[in-house]
């Protein structure tokens, strides 16, 4: 019996490691493992996400899919820039675990992290929408939490990835369907970050 029960759990460990290969949880940083908290209800109708290193906002590329019919760019603004494409519906997916997630308001997406497979390269994950998913649900990879700090201000957070354990933080590299503007990605497997670097921080406002 303890032998078929042990050939039952490796059957069972076989399987979801083939379904799910890419994307597991990332290893430095379990849940709970970070002081994330709930976010303010007021926000959960239309939320602005801007970044303390640009001045603008995370936003949704109506105009240049990742991979058509599928996928969506997203990057942040400059200066107060700000396009339908900002704004955000928070949904909360476990308001007592503070972990939501985000539907583009306008394009009606779930903000997700992209996949390994097509990751930017070994230090770097995508930040997509995803065009064709479930309404009704966020991917398995759509889910945030929401880290604040009084030294960096009110309202403002690191922004983690509820399945990977990465951050988001706004690259220097030129989002080059639009150059003017910044693309955003997580962190890959790597837990490290400066706590002030403002790359890494968000303040989140009423739209």
């Amino acid at each position: 019996m303890e032998l078929l029960k042990a050939l039952v759990f490796l059957l069972s460990a076989l399987f979801i490691n083939t379904v799910y290969p890419l994307q597991r949880p990332a290893t430095f940083c379990q849940c709970p493992c970070e002081a994330r908290v709930a976010i303010n209800p007021a926000w959960f109708s239309c939320v602005a996400i801007s970044s303390l290193k640009t001045g603008g906002y995370l936003t949704a590329d109506e105009q240049s899919a990742y991979i058509p019919n599928a996928e969506r760019y997203t990057f942040v603004t400059n200066n107060n820039q700000f396009y339908v494409t900002g704004k955000w519906t928070v949904a909360a997916y476990n308001a007592a675990n503070s972990t939501y997630s985000l539907m583009n308001h306008h394009v009606k997406e779930w903000l997700h992290a992209g996949s390994d497979e097509w990751a930017r390269d070994a230090s770097r994950r995508y930040l997509l929408t995803k065009i064709k998913g479930n309404s009704n649900m966020a991917p398995r990879d759509g889910y945030w939490q929401f880290i604040p700090d009084a030294k960096m201000g009110n309202a403002v957070y690191r922004i983690r990835n509820a399945l990977t354990g990465e951050f988001l933080y706004v690259d220097d590299e030129q989002h080059e369907q639009r150059k003017q503007f910044k693309r955003v990605y997580l962190w890959r497997h790597a837990g490290h970050y400066q706590a002030t670097d403002v790359r890494h921080w968000f303040r989140l406002a009423k739209c």
